[in-house]
């Protein structure tokens, strides 16, 4: 227990650095921009020097790239508007020096010459201070209901907020080296009205969308009245919609029962698209929130299911309904014996040890509430009991989970993956290679998926074993097209652990919080696994059992009817279907 809290100290110091480290670097740089625009100013202004009104101008230029590169990515992602409104105040301080600069290098223009140059810097301090007043009319909370039949959703954009903001840069930046050589007063009028159109435009789409959510608001009831589904499926939070969402939405739509979709987050919209032509809503997210979740609930609404643990959950279970938790996989974490879970009207477990599972971590659920339906996804899992032959080549496949929301939750093994990856090609055996998804969010992870990946490239190389990884492990393949293709597996305290048993395959799992038997006894699947160890000294054994002998092979068949219930196989999702669509009638 020592070593576990040590652990756990050193990760929440390590966090701390890297906050840290974050703050200084966003500190910096934001005083270089700063720095660069006060520059700018002091040589356009006071300087008679070409020389130095260039190098003012280019100084102006460094602070407004810098400005860019804080938030590049933003120019881009639909409908993003955090561009919009930045280093405003930098910015206008740079437009005064232009005009300062105009005074000293165009003393003797005209008055017409002079008015020009006035109007057209005018213009520029104007599109400056008017991109927070847009990008608060574009962030207006907007009504998002695709796919119900009578609504039109709201338009989308005609083009990245964010460009708003880089063509005011831009003009500033032309304004800027346009006065540094001198040039007539009437040339700044161009950059400044490029951008104008730009402005026009959002601000004719903020009205228009407006206008529209206001008139959703008021149609999505009488819609949804006619529509009459049967059931919802309520999502929380913002990641991981691939692969917990489009775990479930296949066979909920094998209910053949009209249902909706809520998000509470827009920008899980587009990818539940994806996966669904149902109807998808999200509910205001200003005050008013709990009014307008009031009228996307009908009477038609038999069911809620939820297939993540967000404490927004709650905001939906008071309504009255049937309130189903579904998970996204099965496995020993802590996420699958929450105390929370006991909210619900119904649990829905794969078998027995669901249940016992929450009295074994001391959390009371009444029996009532459980409905034990086997495991769907499983359906597609080709069941191979029999052993394959000692000196039969072996297809190993690799698929660690993430490292958790917190250190007392991780288990992943990503950080010995290529020790473990090169302990297996030592064997002969070609691997498939499956990471977490969202281990690619985090650089240090991202940097150890690309390390096994240029590993089972130069080995593919070097031996010929068609290894699999990336693309094709990770999105032409699912995960039930992994198991089939591997005769082993070696994962973490994951549902893989768990699904793979249907396959009747040997499988490993890899030790990480904690060791020996108190890994076993926390987390009991690993009672018919083979363990590898956080340091690595049963890696070995634990590789001879999956290329060999597998004296657990009778042991992992009994445990998979107590994990997985009675069916495994084409019918795995009959019990299912059957539960599911009585609670939805």
């Amino acid at each position: 227990m020592a070593s576990r809290s040590a652990s756990a100290d050193s990760s929440v110091w390590q966090r701390r650095l890297r906050q840290l480290r974050s703050e200084l670097g966003d500190f910096g740089i934001r005083n270089v921009i700063n720095l660069g625009a006060v520059v700018a100013v002091c040589l356009l202004v006071a300087s008679s020097s070409a020389v130095l009104g260039v190098v003012g101008a280019l100084a102006g230029l460094a602070a407004l790239i810098g400005i860019l590169a804080r938030r590049w990515s933003d120019f881009f992602p639909k409908p993003k508007t955090a561009l919009l409104g930045y280093f405003v105040s930098v910015r206008l301080l740079l437009v005064v020096a232009i005009g300062g600069a105009y005074l000293h290098r165009r003393s003797a223009a005209s008055a017409v010459e002079a008015g020009l140059a006035w109007l057209a810097l005018a213009v520029l301090l104007l599109l400056v201070m008017a991109e927070p007043l847009i990008k608060t009319l574009l962030s207006t909370t907007k009504i998002v209901v695709r796919n119900l039949p009578g609504v039109q959703p709201v338009p989308k954009s005609p083009f990245s907020p964010g460009w708003i903001t880089a063509g005011n840069v831009l003009a500033i930046v032309v304004a800027a080296l346009l006065v540094a050589v001198a040039a007539p007063g009437w040339s700044l009028l161009l950059p400044s009205l490029v951008t104008v159109p730009l402005s026009l435009l959002a601000i004719r789409y903020g009205l228009r969308a407006n206008a529209a959510s206001r008139r959703i608001e008021r149609d999505t009831p009488a819609a949804l009245r006619k529509y009459q589904p049967a059931f919802v499926v309520y999502y929380a939070t913002t990641v991981g919609v691939r692969y917990q969402l489009g775990m479930w939405l296949p066979y909920l739509e094998r209910l053949n029962k009209p249902y909706v979709v809520i998000t509470r987050n827009p920008a899980t919209v587009g990818e539940i698209a994806k996966l669904t032509k149902s109807p998808i809503l999200v509910p205001r997210t200003d005050k008013k929130m709990s009014d307008h979740l009031d009228s996307m609930v009908v009477p038609s609404m038999k069911a809620a299911f939820y297939v993540q643990g967000s404490a927004a959950n709650s905001t939906f279970q008071r309504y009255p309904m049937t309130h189903v938790w579904l998970n996204h996989g099965d496995s020993d974490k802590q996420a699958n014996y929450n105390p929370r879970h006991a909210t619900y009207s119904k649990l829905f477990v794969s078998g027995q040890q669901g249940v016992d599972r929450y009295a074994a971590h001391g959390i009371e659920v009444p029996p009532g509430r459980f409905e034990i339906v086997g495991r769907p996804q499983v359906e597609a899992i080709e069941v191979r009991d029999e052993p394959l032959p000692p000196e039969s080549a072996r297809t190993v496949l690799y698929a660690p989970t993430w490292k958790g929301g917190r250190p007392s939750t991780n288990y992943s093994s990503l950080p010995n993956g290529l020790t473990i990856i090169k302990a297996v090609l030592d064997r002969g055996s070609t691997v498939v290679f499956r990471p977490h998804p969202l281990s690619y969010n985090d650089r240090t992870d991202a940097g150890r998926i690309k390390a096994i990946h240029d590993l089972l490239a130069a080995d593919k190389a070097a031996s010929g074993r068609q290894h699999v990884w990336g693309k094709q492990a990770e999105k032409d393949w699912d995960v039930p097209a992994c198991f089939n293709a591997s005769d082993a597996l070696i994962t973490d305290v994951s549902s893989i652990a768990s699904d793979y048993l249907a396959s009747g395959k040997p499988f490993a799992m890899c030790a990480v919080l904690n060791s020996g038997q108190e890994f076993v006894t926390n987390f009991p699947m690993a009672q018919v696994a083979y363990v590898i160890e956080p340091d690595l000294s049963t890696l070995d054994a634990a590789l001879d059992h999956l290329h060999g002998d597998d004296p657990l092979a009778e042991r992992r068949r009994a445990y998979r009817t107590y994990c997985l219930g009675e069916t495994v196989g084409p019918h795995a999702a009959a019990e299912f279907l059957r539960v599911a669509g009585a609670l939805t009638s």
